[in-house]
């Protein structure tokens, strides 16, 4: 089974060589690498350059962005399988080999993926809630991938293999999307075709990374929530499915609506949570940021600088 390896690149001169040396140390050695340089203004591109590898191609494109890098690298790839790295994470050892265990006891599946360790901005080791699977040892396909994604996002695209006619099949990586472009092509997937995951933990998630591009603050609809609706419209998620597909909805539009109020903007948050009322499983904290929604622009980020200002002096 052999690996083609997309790196998308822009601005991780500090972590670029960590995440090759990574691939380079994997137990299986049947890869490309495939570096995508996104139009990087610090010297990332030459440490790529230095390494003498014949494994690494480099490819260099205007800044389009990471769903462009991602996409150009699968289209380069010489492989049938894609796996995804960020500039700024990595892998242990034995990720690949992970996957090939994974493909050949679930050829059929549209994604391999596996857990992974986060290392939070201020340092913290923690690691994705996995509600809803089997225990370790288990692997198998995702019963309920919805119900899995309400509770953290059990992979990543740096925890991820996909076959390459798949990935095109389903376009690949939203342009222009700088925040969960990745969860849009899962849920593509999803939709379509078996996902099969082991929840061992075999990649390190940096999130305290220089320049991590997850630090935006979405204020806009997620990408997917209109692929999920269309989805159910058109009966491509099963029905005992379907609620919890709604539910995953809710929850996303919940968490935009709640940025908005707190960024000053209440009318439009109110907008998101109009098309959630149905919630079930989360009503309250609906009813609550609805309320807050109701309050004059700016006023709930004021309370609650006061709120921290009275229990800093309290404490």
């Amino acid at each position: 089974m052999s690996f083609s390896v997309v790196i998308p690149l822009y601005n991780k001169a500090l972590h670029i060589e960590r995440a090759l040396k990574s691939v380079f140390k994997q137990t299986c050695q049947d890869f490309e690498i495939i570096v995508v340089n996104d139009g990087s203004t610090d010297n990332g591109r030459e440490i790529v350059e230095d390494i003498h590898d014949s494994r690494i191609r480099l490819i260099n494109q205007s800044n389009e962005g990471v769903s462009v890098a991602r996409n150009n690298g699968v289209e380069a790839a010489n492989n049938k399988f894609v796996a995804f790295l960020d500039a700024d994470d990595e892998w242990l050892p034995d990720f690949l080999e992970n996957i090939i265990v994974l493909r050949n006891n679930f050829p059929e599946c549209g994604a391999y993926a596996t857990s992974s360790y986060i290392i939070r901005p201020d340092g913290k080791i923690d690691y994705p809630l996995l509600v809803g699977l089997p225990p370790e040892p288990w692997i198998g396909i995702i019963p309920n991938f919805f119900g899995l994604f309400q509770t953290g996002y059990a992979f990543n695209a740096t925890s991820t293999v996909v076959p390459k006619k798949i990935l095109l099949d389903v376009g690949g990586f939203p342009a222009g999307v700088k925040l969960s472009e990745d969860v849009a092509c899962w849920i593509n997937i999803a939709i379509r075709y078996p996902i099969v995951y082991n929840p061992k933990r075999l990649v390190i998630y940096h999130q305290e990374a220089f320049n991590r591009s997850n630090m935006y603050k979405n204020l806009n609809e997620e990408p997917y929530i209109k692929i999920i609706r269309d989805a159910i419209n058109n009966g491509l998620i099963p029905k005992e499915l379907q609620e919890e597909a709604l539910e995953f909805i809710a929850q996303r539009q919940i968490f935009s609506a709640t940025a908005n109020v707190m960024e000053g903007n209440p009318a439009y948050a109110r907008q998101l949570l109009a098309t959630c009322t149905q919630t079930r499983k989360y009503k309250k904290m609906w009813l609550w940021w609805r309320l807050w929604a109701t309050f004059p622009e700016g006023w709930p980020l004021r309370i609650m600088k006061i709120k921290q200002l009275l229990q800093k002096r309290l404490n």
